[in-house]
């Protein structure tokens, strides 16, 4: 799907079959779903009215919740890696926590300072060599508070995505803040 979309990342996000169009304007929204329209059409690809969601100043993609304010992990996310227990008990359930907080880690500010202490427990393969340490509550605890820290509040004044890089010279002097910032967004799903 990359590929059949690939000339179209500016306005246009691509996950295996997810899609999202993100416009600045109703009247550049109709345009990019008339491209993305007869590009589908072009390359034969059926889509499914049930799952089509048009025109909306808010949504719901791969576990974030985009609007006119910015972007926020969906509550269930959140809730996730909450849930789990400050103990954890085993290899796998650390790797099951980890998967969670990755996924998260766009929103989680120096998450490679809090996941370094658990690296000597995921290289142990035998579970008798399982050693759960102080550290690694504390670090779980950390993470489960900055997970809820970073996201997006009603005041909006919490950091919601950390990520560096520079935008070229014609960028900044060319680009609008919303495009910026859509460029930004575009990276950030890449990563």
């Amino acid at each position: 799907m990359d590929n059949l979309f690939k000339d179209y990342f500016e306005f246009m996000f691509v996950y295996i079959d997810d899609i999202l169009i993100a416009s600045k304007n109703m009247r550049d929204h109709i345009k990019h779903l008339e491209i993305f329209s007869d590009a589908c059409h072009r390359e034969g690809l059926v889509l499914s009215e049930k799952k089509a969601t048009i025109a909306v100043n808010k949504i719901e993609f791969l576990g974030i919740l985009i609007d006119e304010t910015g972007i926020e992990l969906q509550d269930h996310i959140v809730e996730k890696i909450r849930n789990f227990p400050d103990v954890l008990k085993d290899k796998k359930q650390l790797q099951s926590f980890l998967g969670a907080v990755n996924f998260a880690g766009i929103f989680i500010k120096d998450l490679a300072k809090y996941r370094k202490d658990f690296r000597p427990l995921l290289k142990e393969i035998e579970s008798s060599k399982w050693k759960w340490e102080e550290i690694h509550t504390q670090r779980v605890r950390e993470l489960k508070q900055a997970a809820v820290l970073m996201k997006k509040t009603t005041t909006g004044e919490e950091p919601c995505r950390y990520t560096g890089g520079l935008f070229s010279e014609q960028q900044t002097q060319v680009w609008h803040i919303n495009e910026k910032e859509f460029f930004a967004f575009w990276k950030a799903f890449k990563k």
